[in-house]
């Protein structure tokens, strides 16, 4: 298995619970080393569950054999480090168009016939929104806003693919991006991912 952009990963103890995040190293050979902040972690070859959270590939969950050994050029505060052999690619059970997340976003939409109206973006997955507002919209309006992400300002257009009444009293908008720029599409699932992480409980320490 290669991995194409990946940078962080998820490793599972024998009890198949998180045990600890690693950020990912690998290269264009496949070989991959896994680099721990977690100080609690101790010399010991296992197989057990690796999620690897690749951008291009989408959230892939392997069974790998790790060697976890101490770093001994530990300059960035990463006591540990593991060699892994992926055994077996379990399931990509979350492509990265559907993997979405939470967040609470409140910014202006202006419709493609000139129209305005302020709205609160619920969930983002790199293929479009979900958003709600007062405002009653018909389906296949296409609208656009702009959004700072990580640090990017990106000007997004979507069009409306279905509605629901929400709960609030308001209209609950599923939408798809268009026009998406590979660059813009790179941001967010950088953003996407990185809410993602951050949802991950920090590890117990190896037992």
């Amino acid at each position: 298995m290669k991995l194409r952009d990946c940078e962080m990963c998820l490793v599972y103890g024998t009890d198949n619970k998180p045990l600890s995040r690693a950020r990912v190293e690998s290269d264009r050979n496949g070989t991959i080393h896994l680099y721990f902040s977690n100080y609690k972690l101790r010399s010991v070859r296992f197989q057990t569950y690796v999620d690897f959270y690749d951008i291009q590939q989408g959230l892939m969950r392997t069974w790998c054999e790790l060697v976890i050994r101490k770093n001994s050029q530990n300059s960035m505060g990463e006591p540990w480090m593991a060699d892994v052999e992926v055994l077996e690619v379990v399931d990509v059970f979350q492509r990265q168009a559907d993997l979405r997340v939470r967040v609470h976003i409140s910014t202006e939409f202006t419709t493609s016939d000139g129209q305005f109206f302020t709205g609160t973006i619920k969930n983002i997955s790199a293929g479009g929104i979900f958003v709600v507002t007062s405002q009653a919209i018909a389906v296949g309006v296409r609208a656009s806003f702009s959004h700072r992400f990580d640090g990017e300002m990106l000007n997004l257009r979507a069009k409306i693919l279905r509605v629901k009444k929400s709960v609030s009293g308001g209209f609950g908008y599923g939408c798809q991006f268009f026009d998406l720029t590979p660059e813009a599409e790179t941001t967010i699932r950088k953003f996407v991912f990185s809410k993602q992480m951050e949802k991950l409980k920090k590890p117990e320490g190896a037992r």
